[in-house]
């Protein structure tokens, strides 16, 4: 038996469930959706200050970039610096070596001039103490000047080599490379540094001589340090787009974003990391700086704004559990007990009603309650009833028509009276109305299988065949798996009974049946139905008789027993199953039942 109070406050756990997942969900998306606007906002903002931030630095490395053009446009403009390297031969390099040794050559007139030109040099390389040498050299590779004090005192061969290709077509612009040069103060042997370098020109433009700068890497380093505290990873390009510093030493390694793009501005994943990266460039086109900002720290400001969204959203939930259990007294009682009561009427307990305690719209739900249960029991007093009544009515009545259980006592004893005396066709006629007469004492409500149904209509016919109609061709086919389905007791009797009485007896001079009489019986299964089809060749039905049996509720005084079976396959059945009726005067007559499939019926 189901308990009436199961499950009582499922209704409550599920508008809490309810309102739960919709806060969640709801601060879930509201949290989603102000962490990718602030994400972006602040991509957006950051991207444009750090866009500035770049560009300024830029702008002091260009200032920083010009001041070395500026010192090597006063030394190559600088007399004497044009004079000496002008000069050729045996004689300079000898008195430029002297000068160099220290040599006493006070006299020399070419002494003098190296000694202003050592000065003059000497002066501008003080002014950038980021020099840390300088190189001057003729056409012909002879350097005059060497006053370096730093680790790097000369030059190889192949790097002077090499900076004389890079100078190639730059038509006395200063270029600017990153090289590693022999260094005698360092264990390796070498150190990396920054070279700038130019062709030396005449005002008339004609190339007397080659600059060459040495400069520490500080010089960017330096320069690049405010930039340093909001950028976390930095590359400083020349003009061929090579790497001249980076701020550290996996950056001299790394690949360089945004090298072979055209936008200026991208985001980009590095070492799991996410980073914005700008680019800006000097006017003239000498370095690019590419700058990146790592999105960590914005993504985890905002991860926390999302945080705290969602866990506002929890608390949020909680404060409405609560507030829902305090109003589940007055909300949710009312509707507790409406579904306690509808459980108690599925017991059938139509008595129940509920008690109204409000006028708000739960009062109004149980008041229409109550006047449901009443309407219902004032239905079932009268329609209900009476319609199981009249059903009852019929079907006793069907039951009655063959069900005189005095006789069948009597045609028992007569059966055993004729049997012993040897009248054996007597007997098996009595034997089979016995078995009639037995198969209809049982009640009409219990179903019976086809196969125990087919049982009497073949002892019925064997008495009509005995008595009546000794000719008589019979047919039937049945269908195996039909055998046991279930079906109404007597429903075909009274359509067999009709065909020995009606079809096969018909008179008429014109009209009259010449031909033997025959009977076929089909039974099969047709769309998951018992199709029973019964015919004839008698006869046939008049169109006035065959109209009023085709009728819905017509009656036949003939054929009572024929409207009796339609009304019980409505009564048992209902729609769509019925009996159907077919004829042509003077042919025959079919009979077409139209029943449910119900395989497994009583043995």
């Amino acid at each position: 038996m189901i308990d009436p109070r199961r499950r009582t406050g499922s209704l409550f756990r599920k508008i809490m469930i309810s309102f739960c997942l919709i806060m969640l969900c709801s601060s879930i998306v509201a949290g989603l959706f102000i962490y990718r606007s602030n994400q972006s906002l602040f991509e957006e903002e950051v991207t444009s200050q750090f866009n500035k931030t770049n560009e300024l630095m830029m702008q002091i490395l260009t200032q920083k970039v010009k001041e070395i053009e500026r010192i090597t446009q006063l030394i190559v403009f600088q007399p004497s610096v044009v004079s000496i390297l002008t000069r050729s031969g045996k004689t300079d390099r000898e008195r430029s070596n002297l000068v160099e040794e220290g040599e006493n050559t006070e006299e020399d007139p070419l002494y003098i001039e190296l000694a202003k030109m050592y000065d003059s040099v000497s002066q501008f390389k003080l002014d950038v103490p980021y020099i840390r040498s300088m190189f001057i050299y003729n056409l012909e590779n002879i350097n005059y000047y060497n006053a370096n004090e730093s680790a790097i005192v000369m030059l190889e061969p192949s790097i002077k080599e090499y900076i004389d290709q890079k100078l190639e077509g730059t038509n006395g612009a200063l270029i600017w490379m990153r090289l590693n040069l022999a260094s005698r103060a360092d264990a390796s042997g070498s150190r990396t540094m920054i070279v700038a370098a130019r062709q030396m020109k005449s005002t008339w433009q004609e190339t007397y001589g080659t600059l060459i700068l040495v400069l520490d890497e500080a010089f960017f380093g330096d320069m690049v340090q405010d930039l340093k505290e909001t950028a976390t990873r930095m590359y400083l390009l020349n003009r061929e787009g090579s790497l001249l510093f980076a701020d550290s030493k996996e950056g001299y390694e790394a690949k360089i974003p945004l090298m072979d793009e055209q936008e200026d501005k991208a985001r980009m994943r590095v070492d799991e990391d996410n980073y914005l990266f700008v680019k800006n460039e000097s006017g003239a086109g000498q370095m690019t700086l590419v700058s990146g900002l790592s999105l960590k720290e914005i993504e985890r400001k905002n991860e926390e704004i999302f945080r705290i969204i969602v866990l506002s959203g929890m608390i949020s939930m909680a404060l409405t559990v609560a507030l829902l259990a305090l109003a589940n007294v007055r909300l949710l009682r009312p509707l507790r007990e409406l579904v306690f009561s509808m459980r108690k009427i599925r017991l059938g307990q139509l008595k129940t009603r509920i008690e109204v305690r409000s006028t708000d719209e739960l009062a109004y739900l149980g008041e229409s309650f109550n006047d449901m249960l009443d309407h219902i029991d004032q239905l079932i007093n009268e329609v209900f009833i009476k319609q199981l009544r009249e059903k009852e009515a019929e079907l006793r009545a069907l039951q009655a028509q063959l069900n005189p259980h005095f006789l069948y006592n009597i045609f028992n004893e007569i059966y055993w009276k004729l049997y012993k005396q040897n009248v054996r066709d007597t007997a098996g006629i009595i034997k089979s109305l016995s078995d009639i007469l037995r198969y209809s004492l049982q009640s009409a409500e219990r179903p019976t299988t086809l196969k125990e149904e087919l049982k009497q209509i073949q002892s019925y016919i064997d008495i009509q065949m005995e008595l009546f109609h000794p000719d008589l061709l019979l047919n039937m086919e049945v269908d195996d798996d039909t055998l046991q389905c279930e079906i109404q007791r007597l429903i075909l009797q009274p359509v067999i009974e009709n065909v020995f009485v009606h079809a096969f007896t018909g008179l008429g001079t014109e009209g009259h049946k010449m031909s033997p009489d025959r009977l076929d019986i089909y039974i099969f299964k047709q769309d998951d139905r018992l199709r029973i089809d019964i015919s004839d060749n008698g006869v046939g039905l008049p169109q006035t008789v065959l109209s009023k049996l085709q009728a819905e509720g017509g009656e036949h005084q003939d054929r009572l027993g024929i409207q009796l079976v339609k009304r019980r396959i409505e009564l048992v059945y209902g729609s769509p199953y019925s009996l159907r009726f077919e004829s042509e005067e003077g042919t025959g007559t079919t009979a077409s039942y139209y029943l449910p499939f119900i395989q497994g019926g009583a043995s």
